[in-house]
């Protein structure tokens, strides 16, 4: 029989925390102390841990659009690298996928628009103006959610995120406007089971109002690590917050760069679990690119100086790119107008050109996990 009493208890648990999700139930079967541990809540907990720093990658872009049916092509990376990043851009133009990738996966959606949205876990959402899904892509599988209260509604916005303390995933519809109450539906899909069987545990949408002194944007908040960002129309822009645990509003201290400059522009990224803001420079023109390091803002880390003027075609007043994925050797955004791919190398201190985009695009990240839907 096999044993490993000659390591100690944390030794054990810290090294299977390692172990793909898909191995996992193999190893419940080599000892009872291993199925003891991998049916434990901090086990999972410690293993969303460990994955949030190997983050697999989803690409979607829409193949075609007719008749009000929407078709994404998914394809997975579960390397994303840089390596990853440029084996996208082949199979996306020479229609030629290596071993980086899966078999691109289509699927059709009612509506004029699908968004894809990330958790920082194992589940993606893809939102669309009639319906709403749960996708798994480490299994393939995708589940149904029933409609809010509002979902007739066209002013609303949607968000997905996932809260790690309580092991809960959230949707969240804001109704329009969110100033000075907002009004808004929360449905909480809850991780349950013990013995490698989690499952989700849903429960009704709820409605309810909350104070929210700001007047935000217009447009869908930016997830990252439990909670929801946006910026304010009012100058001087500041960053607001909503917490997915708590459901409340506060206020983030913002980075140096947002300041009252009529020639700047603002925006927020959530990619990797973590907070970023980009200053747009519409003179120079150029981009700040900040992190947000330290908990409730307290420190804001520039981390990309990215140089546009020979990548932008013409003058642009307003946020010109959308950025897709930020690591610290390369950055991987989309000029929009015309629609181009781009990475910038931080070694290189150079941009490359990857060609035209025909098709909308968006990135998606997602985790190892232990859940099945």
């Amino acid at each position: 029989m096999f044993s490993c009493s000659f390591l100690p208890p944390e030794v054990i648990i810290r090294i299977l925390s390692f172990i793909p999700s898909k191995r996992l139930p193999k190893l419940r079967l080599v000892s009872k102390q291993f199925n003891s541990i991998i049916s434990e809540p901090c086990f999972l907990r410690l293993h969303h841990t460990h994955a949030l720093n190997s983050p697999s990658i989803l690409t979607a872009f829409s193949v075609s659009s007719k008749s009000l049916v929407v078709e994404l092509k998914l394809l997975r990376y579960t390397n994303p690298n840089q390596t990853a990043l440029t084996a996208f851009q082949a199979s996306l133009f020479e229609e030629r996928y290596n071993e980086q990738t899966q078999k691109p996966i289509t699927k059709s959606f009612l509506g004029d628009r699908v968004r894809v949205l990330s958790s920082n876990h194992q589940l993606i959402c893809f939102v669309t103006s009639k319906e709403h899904f749960l996708y798994d892509p480490i299994n393939q599988k995708t589940l149904e959610i029933s409609q809010s209260p509002s979902a007739s509604s066209s002013s609303s916005l949607v968000s997905f995120g996932f809260v790690p303390s309580t092991l809960q995933y959230k949707i969240i519809r804001f109704l329009l406007p969110c100033h000075p109450i907002c009004k808004l539906e929360t449905l909480t899909l809850s991780i349950k089971g013990r013995n490698y069987k989690h499952h989700l545990e849903i429960s009704p949408w709820r409605s309810q109002e909350t104070e929210c002194p700001y007047l935000l944007q217009p447009y869908p908040p930016v997830h990252a690590d439990g909670f929801l960002y946006w910026t304010t129309k009012e100058a001087p822009a500041k960053i607001v917050t909503f917490s997915l645990e708590h459901e409340k509003f506060s206020v983030l201290p913002p980075p140096p760069c947002f300041e009252d400059n009529p020639s700047h522009d603002f925006s927020l990224c959530g990619t990797r679990g973590k907070l970023w803001a980009v200053d747009y420079n519409a003179l120079e023109p150029n981009i700040e690119i900040w992190m947000m390091n330290g908990s409730n803002g307290s420190a804001w880390v520039k981390t990309h100086l990215i140089d546009l003027k020979e990548t932008l075609t013409r003058y642009y007043r307003a946020f010109p790119i959308r950025i897709h994925d930020i690591r610290c050797d390369c950055v991987f955004f989309q000029v929009l107008y015309p629609s181009r791919v781009k990475i910038y190398y931080t070694s290189k201190n150079e941009v490359k050109d990857f060609g035209e985009l025909n098709h909308e695009l968006q990135c998606c990240y997602y985790t190892d996990g232990l859940l099945c839907l």
